[in-house]
């Protein structure tokens, strides 16, 4: 009896608790992905001069707060039908408010996406420094997958993985991009 209660206190205990994990990188993988190779732009973007793509720097549901050059609140997760619409009517508006002064604004694919990842960290696995506040966790692309998936990248684990579009428990977040010209 007393083993059992103590078992439920610690469960009680552990499942009640908030744990707040943070970024662990490794000195040993070589990093390329150096704070060098970005540019803040301090209006809400970051040019990957690597890649010649311009990321948003706040995950969607975020908000860019100009006085501190950080990302406010938090992101939001979507099913893939919501990733669609959301980020369909996210990036219409985006564009139409010409957000940085660009209207060209959407969705990257697998790769796109993929080239933000560190393998030399996890939780996150992305630059911090440039891409603050990103979630532990599937990002959409546009690339579709087959049958009924489509691709995300994990940053959490710095996977690629496919996720299911018609399950409403698959869900995962967005950050929008643009080429640079």
């Amino acid at each position: 009896m007393k083993k059992t209660i103590l078992f439920l206190t610690i469960n009680i205990i552990f499942l009640t608790t908030s744990y707040v994990l943070a970024q662990t990188c490794t000195n040993y993988t070589f990093d390329r992905w150096k704070d060098s190779r970005y540019t803040d732009n301090k209006d809400g973007t970051i040019t990957d001069k690597q890649t010649n793509l311009m990321w948003k720097k706040c995950s969607e549901g975020l908000f860019f707060l100009i006085s501190s050059n950080d990302c406010g609140s938090v992101a939001q997760a979507f099913t893939w039908k919501d990733a669609l619409k959301t980020s369909k009517e996210t990036i219409n508006s985006t564009n139409n408010r010409n957000f940085a002064g660009h209207n060209d604004w959407r969705l990257p694919n697998i790769k796109e996406l993929g080239s933000l990842v560190t393998n030399r960290c996890f939780n996150p696995s992305i630059n911090e420094t440039i891409f603050p506040s990103t979630p532990s966790n599937v990002f959409w692309s546009s690339s579709p997958g087959s049958g009924s998936r489509s691709w995300q990248v994990n940053f959490n684990s710095a996977n690629d993985t496919s996720g299911h579009r018609i399950v409403v428990s698959s869900k995962g977040y967005v950050r929008l991009v643009r080429f640079v010209q």
